[in-house]
């Protein structure tokens, strides 16, 4: 059987383990922290357990424990009323959905290409300093202890002053690369 133009040679079974160009894995958005812009088909997988980098492990471990001693930091340094208000833990999830929405538009659009920043900054070190157990464990005491008006407070001021942040990180992200790409644009370019 020959090889008409156009068309190669390749068995059923082949074309199967192969994704499709146009609609299958290889049409997805490349991740520059992990993925590989042209990586070949993958065989089969030798072992069950996924393969981590120790390069991006070491790199999430040491943001995770700066993010952690940060937020342990604040805790002790204004440290929340007892039956009020949790306005440190409040404080440390907005700013780091601030934070992590700001992070994510600087590593896409304005940083060069890098495999650590965002396992280190983005995963280790605002996964540490934000955590949704917090916030949960916090509306659980304020339920308990007799206050529920402001645990619901505290909830929806959370999910919403969060969102807020993260539209105000995407926003500062967007300009700072808007500027960016304004500075690189020669004098009398079309904008």
């Amino acid at each position: 059987m020959g090889v008409t133009e156009g068309v190669s040679a390749v068995s059923d079974e082949q074309s199967r383990a192969i994704p499709d160009p146009v609609g299958g894995l290889r049409a997805l958005p490349i991740d520059p922290d992990i993925d590989e812009a042209q990586s070949p088909p993958r065989r089969r997988p030798t072992s069950r357990w996924p393969r981590f980098a120790p390069g991006v492990l070491l790199a999430v471990f040491l943001g995770g424990i700066l993010g952690g001693g940060a937020r342990y930091g604040i805790g002790l340094a204004a440290p929340a009323a007892v039956d009020g208000f949790p306005w440190d833990i409040f404080a440390i999830n907005l700013s780091g959905a601030f934070a992590l929405s700001l992070l994510l538009v600087l590593v896409l659009e304005v940083f060069p290409p890098t495999r650590y920043v965002r396992p280190a900054l983005g995963t280790g070190f605002i996964g540490a300093f934000t955590t949704f157990s917090s916030l949960a464990t916090a509306s659980d005491h304020l339920l308990a202890h007799g206050h529920p008006m402001l645990a619901i407070a505290y909830t929806l001021g959370s999910l919403f002053g969060g969102l807020v942040a993260v539209s105000l990180g995407l926003a500062g992200g967007r300009a700072i690369s808007a500027n960016r790409r304004q500075a690189r644009r020669p004098e009398g370019a079309p904008s």
